[in-house]
């Protein structure tokens, strides 16, 4: 949040002038961080795989995803508050929009390894917050083994993904909520499935 505080304080100009900076400005922040949480998630499968003794060379690589555009969407989204008043600043949402592009590159190094990884059968999910949604998502210490599995996030969502190996495979697989859950789109039904799964087994998680 200082980081993005400081970039704000430094604009001047008309709210046109400003977000034109912010759109050549962030991009470049939020690769400079995506480069270091992506070494570092590599750097951790590596020690993951070590410590779980599994068979066979396998070096981890950093992955950023290209979202280039999705970034800048996200920008001009979070520039709105120079235009008009809302019940948020530009630094609150600019800080989601760093915060989520640069926990991705973490969380996608270590899926994407995963798959790459002959000794890997999945990955589970190591929750930061409270809420219902991530709680659930991490419960049992489930293990992600489908390949399609994807991680769910929300705003300043801090959780993070760790590789499970067959030397160490000693949880139970992902249930069919947490599937669901983990899925980009789902059905009405899918939806009200899950509020109520999350309602009655996670009823004092907030969320």
């Amino acid at each position: 949040m200082s980081t993005v505080e400081r970039l704000l304080r430094s604009l001047s100009g008309s709210p046109e002038s400003q977000r034109a900076d912010l759109l050549d400005a962030v991009p470049s922040l939020i690769a400079y961080y995506a480069d270091g949480t992506s070494a570092l998630a590599a750097d951790f499968y590596d020690d993951e795989r070590e410590r779980a003794g599994a068979r066979g060379r396998f070096t981890a690589e950093p992955v950023v995803p290209d979202r280039v555009e999705k970034i800048r969407r996200g920008i001009a989204w979070a520039a709105q508050p120079l235009f008009e008043e809302l019940d948020v600043t530009p630094a609150q949402r600019l800080a989601e929009v760093v915060q989520l592009e640069t926990a991705r590159p973490y969380r996608d190094t270590i899926t994407t390894n995963r798959k790459r990884d002959p000794e890997s059968v999945g990955w589970r999910r190591v929750a930061a917050g409270g809420c219902k949604l991530c709680s659930m998502l991490a419960s049992r210490g489930a293990v992600y083994k489908a390949e399609t599995a994807r991680f769910a996030s929300h705003p300043n969502c801090h959780c993070t993904a760790q590789p499970v190996f067959r030397s160490n495979d000693t949880g139970d697989e992902a249930n069919v909520m947490q599937y669901v859950a983990s899925k980009r789109r789902r059905s009405d039904s899918e939806k009200a499935a899950l509020r109520k799964y999350l309602t009655e087994h996670f009823p004092d998680a907030p969320g």
